[in-house]
């Protein structure tokens, strides 16, 4: 019988972790139904449905993370990828899109004439997507004796950026703090964590802000005037990145502190 015989009314209530995610999936296959919504604390408070509070328990976890491990990794990574979207219900179109792959082989993630498969799949390029740009247009700035930068992404895309800066940077201490979200991945003597933050407001640094501003005139002596199209500059880079970007701030007025 097709897992698409099990929809049920009850909406699944987890909180928010990935493990707790990992739960619903093993809920989802011991009660043999695929529940009408999955939701994480802050989608939990508006549903119509009858709710079931799934607790995160690591042993179901972990065996559930072996079976898309057994699955394969274009599997695995898809659920674990997609986990990271900043998209209302996603949360049930990764457990259905897991439930499909786990009924028909690691090759239902290639079906993408199934509505759950294209999503899963959809979910997946928004993340990754997003994190390649960041690759691309992240801007460090020293201050406080390491590397700094401040980003606002639409998706979780830190544990995607992880492992490039990791390696691009070996040998410097860095913080990336994902202002959207509240969360910064600092890489400090070696070791790598996730912190909880407000905000990240470095002190001040002279020479810093003479680089940046040394940038900035690079930037702008590039620049031939009778030929700017921003409408062009945001086909390349989308104008939401600009904030976080010095070169495309404007330059202290004449006089200032670090002229």
């Amino acid at each position: 019988m097709s897992y698409q015989a099990y929809v049920t009314d009850t909406a699944y209530h987890y909180d928010g972790s990935y493990a707790g995610f990992l739960c619903c999936i093993f809920e989802s296959f011991a009660r043999r139904e695929i529940p009408a919504a999955v939701c994480p604390p802050q989608e939990g408070q508006m549903t119509l449905f009858g709710i079931r509070q799934i607790a995160t328990a690591p042993a179901r976890a972990q065996r559930v993370a072996r079976g898309l491990q057994r699955l394969g990794a274009e599997v695995r990574d898809r659920v674990a990828t997609g986990f990271l979207a900043a998209v209302p219900g996603k949360d049930l179109r990764l457990l259905r899109f897991a439930r499909l792959c786990f009924d028909r082989g690691p090759g239902a993630a290639r079906m993408l004439g199934d509505a759950d498969a294209a999503a899963a799949f959809a979910l997946e390029r928004a993340v990754t997507s997003e994190a390649h740009r960041y690759v691309e247009f992240l801007r460090f700035e020293e201050r406080d004796g390491m590397l700094g930068a401040v980003i606002h992404p639409k998706h979780f895309v830190l544990p995607l950026l992880r492992g490039h800066f990791c390696s691009r940077l070996p040998d410097e201490d860095f913080l990336i703090f994902d202002a959207t979200h509240g969360t910064a991945l600092l890489r400090r003597s070696g070791q790598v964590q996730y912190l909880a933050m407000e905000r990240y407001a470095p002190g001040p640094d002279e020479a810093e802000e003479s680089w940046q501003a040394l940038w900035k005139r690079f930037f702008r002596a590039l620049t031939i005037e009778e030929r700017r199209n921003e409408r062009a500059q945001a086909t390349h880079v989308f104008k939401r990145f600009w904030p976080d970007m010095c070169e495309m701030q404007p330059e202290a007025p004449a006089g200032g502190a670090h002229s």
